[in-house]
């Protein structure tokens, strides 16, 4: 087992669970711009504004430009967003990225076909210099200790730890991909007008701009990312627990997962899970 990358994918790939347990799902684009972003805003919203007709203003958007620049984690924040029926953009100065509505997750292909008129009309919007990372990350909610139902966890003297509150953060490798994996099973999230408590399996996995060209392979390396967030997704459920959330499949697939396979993934699909 690579220690980089100790996760066993199994195949095939579930496409489908239920209930999908996906929270937000977030595809996310760094970029490198010569424009000011006193003009980007405007820019961008008359080319989507049709689709994308409700525009608002993000509380960092408050703040004095100079203040924003000084402070580095601010440098890939959103300061707007741009809201469709099944979709969010979130804009910044160096960040672009299509979010799904919280809890009403629509299925990848229809993320993915969304992602491509997105590409489409930042092509055309001639802004960006060069990509600086894509990112790919899923926020999947479980109403649960989810822990004693994973193949991952924490050991003390060989003995599990099953505490109220237990937070386990990785990062792992699969080159050229990255990626980090946060797991809590003390959340607190609002679902509609109430609050649930349990637990969250948040995964990002990411390229650096070195491993992709945004608007000629861009596309292909987000397929690589999802099809490496959703084997890890599945990679972490224990085989009893899978069962209980009626996987269905699609015929067997005669590929094997690899990142460069990004056809598997069109195939597996992932309406659920990742």
């Amino acid at each position: 087992m690579d220690a980089a990358f100790p996760f066993v994918i199994p195949d095939p790939l579930p496409h489908r669970i239920s209930p999908c347990p996906i929270l937000e799902a977030i595809l996310e684009i760094r970029f490198v711009t010569q424009e000011s972003w006193n003009v980007l805003p405007g820019l961008l919203y008359s080319l989507i504004r049709g689709k994308y007709p409700d525009k608002r203003d993000l509380p960092l958007s408050h703040l004095p430009d100079e203040f924003r620049r000084r402070e580095p984690s601010f440098i890939h924040q959103p300061l707007v967003q741009f809201h469709s029926l099944d979709f969010i953009i979130q804009f910044g100065p160096r960040v672009v990225s299509l979010v799904t509505k919280p809890d009403a997750y629509p299925g990848w292909q229809q993320t993915r076909a969304e992602l491509v008129w997105l590409l489409d009309i930042l092509k055309s919007a001639a802004f960006i210099t060069e990509g600086e990372r894509l990112g790919v990350r899923y926020i999947d909610f479980f109403p649960r200790n989810i822990f004693p139902d994973l193949t991952i966890g924490a050991h003390v003297c060989g003995t599990p730890l099953d505490a109220p509150e237990l937070t386990l953060t990785t990062a792992f490798h699969r080159p050229p991909l990255s990626g980090r994996l946060v797991l809590t099973n003390g959340a607190l999230v609002q679902r509609g007008e109430t609050s649930a408590s349990g637990s969250v399996m948040d995964i990002d996995v990411w390229a650096s701009s070195l491993d992709f060209d945004l608007f000629t392979d861009g596309l292909a390396r987000i397929d690589d990312l999802h099809t490496l967030l959703k084997g890890v997704f599945f990679s972490l459920l224990k085989p009893e627990f899978l069962a209980k959330l009626k996987p269905t499949f699609h015929e067997p697939n005669p590929l094997p997962l690899t990142l460069t396979a990004s056809a598997l993934d069109h195939q597996t699909g992932t309406d659920s899970g990742g």
